[in-house]
């Protein structure tokens, strides 16, 4: 099937995608739920029917994503060249021409996967962290796509990865997925707070790597690329202070295509006090 998905051309793809997106709405039920739960906190100052339409449009990109996911594992690595609009490309030549290591932070947008053959297309191969996942056949698939634009290493590697920042290299991180009580602060996140992890800024620190943020959204089937500084002060001894400028960025970046996030993630899973959140129990 994905074979088949990486087949179509941009805009057929695009339609077959948003169908995909509006079966999974009526069939991933439990998914739908998650993701009306995680709309209902974060804009909790919209209406009803704004936020019901905000949650289909999330299962529509995310179909979506799932046909760029097929494009980037199956198609020429530099397919999609000629349809970005990038901005901020010099703070990664900056950088590299320094000879630093680039800690570069994405959230996990619904076009996840198409974020390597960007990020290859502005500096060649690159380093992906990674967490493998629990399907083992499936976590093949995602390696073999995935190696085609850079080296894999696991999220938890942190020698490794901070060896690969001292060496110049690029590595990209996915920082906003609730980890649980471990390495982590609980900073507002669209105002609730979320467990944030502590890595990135650890990662930073260990390595004197340039941290960078990506905002990624597609439009009219182009994709705007930005790569952004983080705050001069990233990253501070105050691991708190790190993860809201953080999760501040996010927000920021999520303004211009709110549905284009993977709201269907159970961002506050964890509460404060280590204990499960109701916030995802069936009512």
């Amino acid at each position: 099937m994905i074979r088949g998905l990486a087949a179509l051309p941009p805009t057929l793809g695009s339609r077959v995608g948003a169908a995909l997106g509006w079966c999974l709405y009526w069939v991933a039920s439990s998914r739908r739920q998650v993701c009306e739960r995680n709309i209902g906190v974060c804009f909790a100052d919209w209406t009803a029917s704004e936020q019901r339409r905000l949650v289909r449009q999330c299962f529509i990109e995310h179909g979506i994503g799932l046909v760029e996911t097929a494009w980037a594992w199956h198609r020429p690595t530099n397919f999609i060249a000629d349809r970005l609009e990038i901005t901020g490309q010099d703070l990664i030549e900056a950088a590299l021409e320094n000879g630093q290591g680039i800690l570069l932070l994405c959230p996990h947008y619904s076009m996840l996967d198409l974020v390597a053959p960007i990020v290859h297309q502005c500096v060649g191969r690159f380093v992906i962290s990674y967490r493998p996942n629990d399907n083992a056949e499936f976590d093949r698939e995602v390696v073999r796509g995935r190696a085609r634009f850079g080296e894999l290493v696991h999220v938890r590697s942190i020698r490794d990865i901070v060896r690969r920042l001292k060496a110049g290299e690029l590595v990209w991180f996915g920082p906003d997925q609730d980890m649980g009580v471990r390495g982590v602060v609980f900073a507002p996140f669209f105002g609730r707070p979320a467990s944030t992890v502590t890595t990135p800024a650890r990662l930073a620190r260990m390595s004197g790597a340039t941290t960078l943020f990506l905002e990624l959204h597609r439009r009219q089937g182009r994709y705007r690329v930005r790569f952004r500084a983080m705050p001069d002060d990233y990253p501070s001894d105050d691991e708190l202070a790190n993860a809201t400028a953080l999760n501040q960025m996010i927000e920021s970046a999520l303004s211009h295509q709110p549905a284009q996030y993977m709201w269907m993630h159970k961002r506050f899973k964890t509460n404060p006090d280590g204990s499960r959140q109701t916030l995802y129990q069936s009512r």
